[in-house]
């Protein structure tokens, strides 16, 4: 098939969609489909020359943020519509498109789960004020409806159960309309050599041998689940010293440093902020927590298993429909039930036997979510008759 993609980014460093769209990119153009990428910009690295990349133009509209998606969203369909394809997809706030992947999630739901990270009434309802004044939030909301009100919406390829329940909540997708395809691991992500990774990862970050290295890794720490999770671990040190937090992804981490040192976990908890390559952490790591308040369908969380890491995450993260608990990792109730997430650490920390059977069967688990697997699910639907989109337009 001659597919198009149209996503505004194509960057792993800038965050799950941005990554995936890369990963699908390849993976389809090796199953043997003429592949289009329509975007702002594309990292270096991220496509292979045989995949056509297509600059979205930027205009005036664009130099303003609140802005910024809408006119992508319009100049890329512009743009697309020039040419003749099969299929369209579409990731996050684009309109034209004849299937939608979903990796960003529901923006509604998104937002819904995002505010439960604000305790108290009051901060909640002050930041929904916010929003609702935002002008940015207006634009996406007119996005949204050029998405998914008109009679010609996408088929939506959800990356879990709890994404696909939210688009028949939020959205009113009819059920038939929407297909479930988790996320895929790219085989890029996979370290070849863990042991030498390991050894050299826990000398450099100070990690004894009789350390417990309890890895988190986000580039948005307050949704992901920071804040609780160090209060976890400041319960947990009590009982367990020899535990240690390994903290990255972001370099924008001042308030939890300063939340680690008012909790007296400063010297137990490491900030690595921005990292070129997660793969290091993953290796030296023992096990991993990730508390998130919405995920829907995090990366980080299939590559954790691949690394042959136990998982710890919530309900509020669709990764966490791959886990079987008590198996393979443990999901949790809510970020806020610390209670349960002290449990479930003071385990894994005090059973060297339970987390290593555990890693091991995540990491089995991991081998059936290849990117080549999930992209043959996502060729099928494809291949499924498309609306008269593009005609109606």
């Amino acid at each position: 098939m001659r597919i198009a993609l149209n996503i505004e980014h194509v960057d792993a460093h800038r965050g799950g969609a941005e990554k995936y769209a890369g990963t699908l990119a390849r993976a389809l153009h090796a199953a043997g489909h003429e592949v289009h990428v329509f975007a702002r910009d594309v990292a270096s690295g991220e496509l292979p020359s045989e995949v056509l990349f297509h600059a979205v133009p930027a205009s005036r509209l664009s130099r303003l943020k609140a802005f910024r998606a809408y006119q992508f969203a319009a100049a890329s369909e512009t743009m697309i519509k020039r040419f003749d394809f099969d299929r369209i997809i579409g990731f996050s706030k684009v309109w034209y498109q004849d299937a939608y992947l979903a990796v960003g999630g529901s923006h509604p739901a998104s937002l819904d789960h995002g505010s439960r990270r604000l305790r108290g009434w009051a901060p909640r309802l002050l930041w929904w004020l916010g929003k609702s004044m935002s002008l940015r939030q207006w634009v996406f909301r007119a996005i949204a409806r050029r998405q998914f009100s008109s009679r010609f919406t996408p088929h939506i390829i959800a990356p879990s159960r709890m994404v696909a329940e939210h688009f028949q909540r939020y959205h009113k997708i009819p059920p038939e309309r929407i297909s479930v395809v988790y996320n895929g691991l790219d085989r890029r992500d996979h370290a070849e050599d863990s042991r030498s990774l390991r050894e050299a990862f826990r000398r450099e970050q100070g990690l004894g041998p009789g350390h417990v290295g309890i890895l988190f890794v986000a580039r948005n720490y307050g949704l992901k689940g920071l804040t609780p999770l160090l209060e976890a671990f400041a319960r947990l040190v009590r009982s367990f010293p020899e535990s240690r937090l390994v903290v990255c992804g972001n370099d924008r981490d001042r308030r939890y440093r300063r939340q680690a040192e008012s909790l007296g976990v400063e010297r137990k908890t490491r900030f690595l902020g921005s990292v070129d390559d997660v793969r290091p952490c993953f290796a030296g790591a023992d096990l991993f927590a990730f508390p998130t308040f919405y995920d829907p369908c995090s990366l980080v969380v299939p590559e954790a298993m691949a690394a042959g890491l136990p998982v710890i995450t919530t309900r509020q993260n669709g990764a966490g429909e791959l886990l079987t608990d008590g198996e393979d990792g443990y999901v949790i109730d809510s970020p806020w039930h610390v209670d349960q997430m002290v449990d479930r650490l003071a385990r894994l920390v005090a059973d060297r036997e339970l987390r290593a059977a555990m890693g091991q069967r995540a990491a089995a688990r991991a081998t059936e979510l290849t990117v080549e697997a999930q992209t043959e699910r996502i060729a099928t639907i494809l291949e499924r008759p498309a609306d008269a989109r593009r005609d109606a337009a």
